[in-house]
């Protein structure tokens, strides 16, 4: 093979993923995801029915990808190794897309995308020897703990800048100084 023409095809495979990641966002902007149909997905990012499945299984393993970028960071919080910078960019970018991403706490997309990152993050703490725990149940925890504050985050519920939020889900803790006057 010509490594032009495998640089070609790994192009093509590329733009039809992206097509057809865009084109679920692009349907969820407008109607909820357990309305939409694969065969809606299929029409609306321009592929052959053949060619979604060479790339994705089902919708929900579009939805997966699609929202891979935002379950990365949460799960690495959630196993203790969080990056809060990164935590900021991933709540802004919700944040800028709180109309859209208010579609992810509807049930039962909920459940689906917090058994997914209670899975990632139980991958990533399964072998620490110090949890009394088993690693299933912390890990499910964390990620229902996640996924309610960012819901009440996005939906105006509760409000606090990004950056608080990233470094809460970062396990920063502020310290108060509490001063005591001595008792005479």
């Amino acid at each position: 093979m010509i490594e032009g023409d495998a640089q070609d095809r790994d192009g093509r495979r590329a733009r039809t993923w992206q097509a057809i990641t865009d084109a679920l966002i692009r349907l969820m902007s407008d109607q909820r995801y357990s309305a939409i149909r694969t065969t809606d997905l299929i029409q609306a990012a321009g592929v052959g029915r053949s060619t979604f499945y060479e790339h994705f299984q089902s919708k929900a393993a579009v939805l997966e990808a699609v929202v891979e970028p935002i379950l990365i960071p949460l799960a690495q919080a959630g196993a203790g190794q969080g990056n809060t910078a990164r935590l900021k960019v991933m709540l802004d970018h919700l944040w800028d897309r709180r109309t859209l991403t208010r579609h992810l706490f509807e049930t039962p997309l909920q459940t689906k995308l917090q058994r997914r990152l209670a899975a990632m993050i139980e991958a990533k703490i399964a072998d620490r020897a110090d949890d009394v725990l088993p690693a299933s149940l912390i890990a499910r925890g964390t990620a229902a703990g996640q996924f309610a504050m960012l819901q009440m985050w996005l939906t105006g519920e509760v409000s606090c800048r990004s950056g608080d939020l990233a470094n809460a889900l970062a396990g920063v803790r502020r310290t108060q100084t509490i001063r005591c006057d001595p008792v005479l």
